[in-house]
This record gives C-alpha cells, structure tokens and sequence, in this order.
C-alpha cells in the first residue's frame, strides 16, 4: 500500500513538474502581432531612380489572388545598362495570411491540425510568424493501406508555434524558407502530450506542409512591357520594414538595353497608338524591321496640309537603329494647282508674271513641275532722277515652263533645290525691265523667285514624340516616286542609344498613360 502511495505521490509530483513546465514554456509576447499598417507609405530612397514606377501585382493562391505591389526605380548605370532599386511592397500577403493559413491540416490518418494563424511581421532581416495549432492524435485503422480509416481521439493539445523565415533569391523569384521553427504545447497536458511524441509529430507536420505552400507560391515581381523587353534581373534581396512590422522586399539588379529591345519598344508603343489617330502607329515587322507610321502637316502660304512618314526601323548594332523615313508628298502634290493658281512670281516696274496653272510629278529622283505663266510686259517710265514708274501696258502673253527640282538635307530638313528652268516647248522667255533703266531675263528673274519659294517650303518632319526624344539624324534625303510620277522624299539616317534616353522614353510613355503612374 506504501508503495501504492509513494507511486501515485510521484505521478502527480511529475505532472505538476510538467504542468509547470508547460504554464512557463510559452515566452511573453511571442505571439502578439499587431495589424498590418498598410496606410504607411513606402520610402522613396528604396525606389530610387530618374524614371519610377508603382506596378500592381498578385500572387495566386487556393483561394484566389492576393494582391502586392512592386515600386520600381530605373537610372542609367553604364553605357548599355539601366540600374534597377526595387521594393516589393508584400504588406497585402501579409495582411491576407491569417484568413489564407488558418483552418484543418490533415497531415495524416493518425494526426489532424487545425491552425490559428496569428500574423507574421518583418524583424531586421527575416520574417517572424506565429500560430497555434489544435493537434489531435487518432487510432488509425489499418494504416498505409488503401482501406485506412481515423478511428477514435486519443489526446489533442493545442501547441504555440514561432517560426523564422528569411527570403531568397531564385531566378527573379523570392522564396521564402523557415529557418528556426520553436513549439511550446500549452497547459496541464502539455508536457505529457511531448512526452508521447505528439509535439515532434506536430512538428515535422508542419515543417511538411510549410516546405510545400512556400515551395508552391514563390513571389515574382513582374515589370510590365516594355520594361520587360530589357530582361532585368534582380541579383540582391534584403528584408525591408515598411513602417511598423510591415513586409517589404528590397530588390537591386539591372537590365540591359539594345538596338532589338528599343525597337521592340517602340513598335509596342506604336501597336497601342500613343499618339492617337495622328500619332506613332504600328504597321508590321518583317524580317527584324519594325514599320512604324505618322502623320505631319507642311505650310504652303497660309494652309496646312497633311502628309504621312513610313518609317522602317531596324537594328544596325548593339547601340545603333538604322531609321528610314518616306515621306508621302502626294496629298500636298495634289492641292498645289489650287493653293499657286494666281500666284505672283515677280511683279516689278517693268513686268509682272503670275502663275495660271500648275502641276508636279516625280520622275526617280527628281521631280518635274510644270507651270503655266500669264507675262504681262510695261513701259517702265522715268518720273524723277532714281525714280521709276510703270507705264502702259505693251504686251501680255502666255508661257509654259517646265523646271527640275532636287532635294537635299539642311539641318534635319529637306530643302528643295530648283535645278534648271525652260521653257515648254523650247523658246526664249524675253526681257523685262527692272526699273533702273535696265532689261533682265525674264529666266533669271524667275529662276530666282522660285528659289525663295522653294527655300520656305522646307520640310522639317516632326517625327512624334516616342521618335523626337531619341534625337535620331538623317544623313540622306532625296525625292522618291511613288507609284506612278507620285511625289515622295526618301530619308535615311541612324539613332545612337543611350541609358539616358531610353530613360527619357519610359518616361514619356508613363505620360502618355501607357505604363504604370509614379508612387
């Protein structure tokens, strides 16, 4: 009986010294976490860069997609390469895991979990997360065969787990990992519950299940088009607090930039119409060369008029695109008869000569015009000593003349060049007085004032905004028939890349709406 009574006196001195161990084992505060702020704003000095971005993102879970955002900062960093300083903004996943994570486990027939996921926060250069766990222990009816069945409950014990994890770069991935993970069961039966293996079965359980959730979801930021087109890689992750516990990911990597990924940029600003209907268009790619499309619009006097620029692009080099521009002159071809008829060429003392009809066409590289010429011929009369005046009217007669016009490039525009001028069929045109007593060709007087006409009717082709900002030169430019004796220029001429202007173009189309808006 004594030795009933000493057996029964150390049972119960064990469970209290395992009750004890148990009501102590649980550090004060280790599963408090407060709520996720995510009001706080993002430092800026994460992000930093000329060009900067706020990109939504989502990450797919068994209940649906959970929302993040990556700001991203670009800056040139070497001759062919942009510098990227990157914050994933994981407050959303953070804020969303209770919900998410909490509910049954069923790691196997003989042990159930149900979790309670009480929050995670970010702490220096890890994450720190907390749950309790109801585990149960069953009988299991022939195990591991397809017949098995959970029997009856033997023990449950509720367990408080704290877990580490830090974050790793994989690809352009982060995968997060548990690094330290410390259980404490809770209560009178606590201790009893290690001592039969439960805790350790907890344990693996969820070291388990938590290697196949975070081995499934890694995190991967994705910088939309065309900033994708540069392939940029993250090659250094830290852990960022964002204001108080919030989860950040601070990412730095680089991307480079290249004849075939600019062009591939603009043809993809092209295919969404930057400029609307008169903007930068796409039209096709064939062979590596991207045709792009515009409109532009010349004065001739006081009137507008349209015309279109095809545009073929194309690597030439690494930093180099070959452009070629054609300029459609046809639509302003076709009006110049109305817009020059009663046109004065020269109207001095002695002589006066309009136009009366007009027409062009392009011949190769050349281009014909043809114009019919009313010449009205006066007796210039001396009035007064260096004094002239237009007498009568002595002669009035219509010529037709025929001239050959080029082009050449001054300062980025096409200057048309008048090469010769005769008359149609071959004749003389006469003399005129100038009105200083002396007779000038009639030739040379036209001649020269369609060399002025010629010079204020250059074209300076505004190449839209996406193009512009790109400073591209033309070194060539010379008519081009189009179709039969349609009147075009040909232009050809190179684009030099650099960090700094492919910077500038990011940001030009963040303008324009067609990227994500600054934070």
């Amino acid at each position: 009986m004594r030795r009933l009574k000493a057996a029964r006196s150390y049972v119960l001195v064990a469970l209290s010294v395992l009750a004890l161990a148990a009501c102590n084992s649980t550090p004060e505060g280790v599963f408090e976490f407060d709520a996720v702020d995510l009001g706080s704003p993002v430092a800026p000095e994460t992000y930093a860069g000329d060009v900067r971005f706020r990109i939504a993102q989502s990450l797919d879970s068994r209940a649906g997609e959970v929302p993040f955002a990556l700001y991203l900062g670009l800056s040139p960093a070497g001759e062919t390469r942009l510098g990227l300083n990157a914050l994933a903004d994981l407050r959303g996943i953070q804020d969303a895991l209770p919900e998410r994570l909490s509910g049954p486990i069923d790691p196997s027939c003989n042990l159930g979990l149900t979790v309670d996921f009480s929050g995670s926060e970010a702490d220096g250069d890890t994450l720190r997360a907390g749950a309790s766990v109801r585990a149960s222990l069953y009988r299991c009816k022939a195990k591991g065969t397809p017949d098995e069945q959970r029997g009856w409950r033997m023990i449950s014990q509720t367990v408080d787990a704290a877990a580490t994890l830090r974050g790793d770069l994989d690809g352009n991935c982060i995968r997060l990992s548990l690094t330290d993970l410390s259980l404490k069961p809770r209560g009178i039966l606590g201790g009893l519950a290690s001592l039969f293996g439960l805790t350790e079965k907890v344990r693996v359980a969820i070291l388990e299940e938590a290697a196949v959730v975070l081995d499934a979801h890694p995190i991967c930021p994705e910088p939309p088009a065309p900033i994708s087109f540069f392939q940029p890689r993250f090659e250094a992750l830290g852990i960022e607090e964002i204001g108080a516990g919030g989860i950040g990911a601070g990412l730095k990597g680089s991307a480079d930039i290249s004849a075939d990924t600019l062009v591939d940029t603009l043809a993809w600003a092209g295919e969404r119409a930057a400029g609307g209907s008169d903007g930068l268009r796409f039209t096709d790619r064939t062979d590596g060369r991207v045709g792009l499309a515009l409109q532009d619009a010349m004065a001739v006097g006081d009137t507008e008029i349209g015309y279109g620029i095809a545009l073929q692009l194309s690597p030439a080099s690494t930093t180099r695109i070959g452009i070629e521009a054609l300029l459609d002159l046809r639509d302003i071809q076709a009006r110049l008869p109305d817009l020059l008829a009663d046109r004065v060429v020269t109207d001095n003392c002695g002589g006066r000569i309009q136009i009366e009809g007009f027409d062009t066409e392009a011949d190769g590289t050349a281009i014909i015009a043809r114009a019919s010429l009313e010449m009205e011929s006066y007796d210039c009369v001396r009035s007064a000593p260096g004094t002239w005046e237009r007498g009568a009217l002595e002669e009035t007669k219509q010529v037709d003349v025929r001239a050959h016009l080029s082009a050449e490039l001054v300062d980025q525009c096409v200057v048309f060049r008048l090469l010769d001028l005769d008359r149609d069929p071959p004749g003389a045109l006469g003399q005129i007085q100038t009105g200083s007593g002396r007779l000038a060709a009639a030739r040379a007087l036209v001649f020269e004032a369609i060399e002025l006409v010629l010079e204020e009717a250059a074209i300076c082709p505004e190449l839209g905004p996406e193009l512009s900002i790109l400073e591209p030169h033309f070194d060539y430019g010379a008519p081009q028939e189009i179709g039969e004796g349609g009147a075009g220029i040909a232009m050809k001429g190179s684009i030099d890349l650099g960090p700094e202007t492919v910077v500038e173009l990011l940001a030009l189309l963040q303008s324009e709406g067609l990227l994500p808006p600054a934070p």
